[in-house]
């Protein structure tokens, strides 16, 4: 081979040695471009993503309702004694007790008023057991009985307001003779009567 063939080839041989060169670099380039293209889509997608769930999850803490406490309920007895019923053209004693279910916070003021109101409870039961029916008044089921006697207490005005619950005082807290200095007064929001409840035996025949 002559000396010009070899220098030929040589020329040859280095341009291809670069082209190589240039390609490969190209290539990496291109593939870090990619590689950086691709950690930015995965960034991003997993902030949209994870960003609203924050939110939603603080929004639901935020509007969760607060829990509604149920009033601790006690039994009030109102009336207890015999009541007349000759609606069947047949006189019959009924022995009855009467009690109102009522919140605690009421019973001590609701217990005064009571005792100091028989003779308008005794009436307003009394006309409701004197028309009633026999068949009602010796049901096994008493709530309609019960929802009247209820009507009849609002409607005569009986424990249709609160007292003024007795003072509670802030232990503590003292004036500056040793005296306590702070009292609330804890009223009960809501309905005064919860449930009437009418606990009764079975006739007994009278002659009147």
């Amino acid at each position: 081979m002559s000396d010009q063939a070899t220098d030929n080839q040589d020329v040859n041989d280095t341009e291809a040695s670069g082209k190589r060169k240039r390609g490969g670099l190209k290539t990496a380039i291109m593939t870090l471009a990619l590689l950086v293209a691709e950690a930015g889509l995965i960034g991003g997608g997993f902030m949209m993503f994870a960003e609203p769930a924050r939110t939603e999850a603080s929004a639901t803490a935020f509007d969760a309702p607060m829990p509604v406490l149920e009033p601790e309920l006690a039994e009030v007895l109102i009336f207890d004694d015999h009541l007349f019923n000759d609606a069947s053209g047949i006189g019959f004693m009924y022995s009855t007790r009467v009690y109102l279910e009522i919140d605690e916070r009421d019973k001590g003021w609701l217990e005064i008023e009571a005792q100091g109101a028989p003779g308008k409870i005794e009436a307003a039961l009394m006309s409701i057991w004197k028309s009633a029916s026999r068949r009602d008044l010796e049901s096994d089921e008493l709530g309609a009985l019960e929802a009247r006697v209820a009507r009849a207490l609002v409607s005569e005005g009986l424990f249709d307001r609160r007292r003024g619950s007795p003072p509670s005082i802030d232990e503590g807290e003292h004036d500056g003779h040793g005296g306590e200095t702070s009292a609330s007064f804890d009223l009960p929001d809501g309905p005064i009567i919860h449930d009437v409840i009418v606990v009764m035996e079975l006739g007994r025949r009278v002659n009147r």
